[in-house]
């Protein structure tokens, strides 16, 4: 069983039909194919332009599970939302943990809300939570937020070719502690069991439709057939 995470690029055009659907290359043929077949299937409302139905770009983002079954896979397929993503749908590469956080033995969780601009970038528009645990090294952890935040890269949505705008949530962690690999590879895996894409990957039940917002189109996902 392989559960993983993969974002969808779609082209809608005014009438709201998908004219092309792009599964991440990397991904086996048959799995790409699949997933780009049940995406092209959903519902996609037109995005609006000065008011007028325009042709749009968004990302959908779906959780799936491949299961080996006759030779082939059986998959299970959830949508999980769609809007900007990160540029080139690559990991956001991790801040540097400021030298003097480490020798102080200083932790800290934050939760960011950032405001994609139209070339990509990124501003840091509220802090919306933080924990810091530990007293020395604070103000070289909120410095190394700002400093990182100029460094990641977004792709936008698009509507009539125009990028929009966006907010997104990004949560953001300084930790000491480093769990072991395989545990944690298998801790994974035991949580990816109970998701309801495997559920559906192993007995073929079909997904409830979850209707999401986003600022260039609302997607419609549609139980497999």
């Amino acid at each position: 069983m392989v559960a993983f995470n993969a974002s969808v690029r779609v082209e809608v055009d005014a009438a709201g039909k998908p004219v092309k659907v792009e599964a991440p290359a990397d991904l086996p043929e048959a799995i790409r194919g699949y997933i780009e077949k049940r995406v092209a299937s959903w519902q996609y409302q037109p995005a609006k332009a000065d008011g007028a139905p325009a042709s749009a770009v968004t990302y959908v983002d779906v959780n799936a599970c491949a299961m080996p079954a006759n030779g082939g896979y059986r998959i299970g397929l959830d949508f999980g939302g769609n809007g900007p993503r990160r540029a080139g749908d690559k990991p956001l590469p991790p801040p540097d943990y400021p030298p003097q956080a480490q020798i102080s033995g200083t932790e800290a969780d934050f939760v960011l809300i950032l405001d994609l601009q139209a070339d990509g970038t990124a501003r840091i528009g509220m802090i919306e939570s933080n924990d810091i645990r530990g007293r020395g090294g604070r103000t070289e952890l909120q410095q190394e937020l700002k400093r990182w935040v100029k460094t990641v890269r977004f792709d936008l949505e698009q509507v009539a070719g125009r990028p929009v705008p966006a907010r997104v949530r990004v949560p953001v962690d300084f930790s000491l502690g480093r769990p072991d690999r395989k545990a944690l590879r298998a801790e994974r895996q035991a949580k990816a069991l109970a998701t309801r894409e495997c559920q559906q990957a192993s007995n073929g039940d079909g997904t409830k439709p979850v209707a999401m917002d986003s600022p260039a189109v609302v997607v419609t996902p549609k139980a497999a057939g």
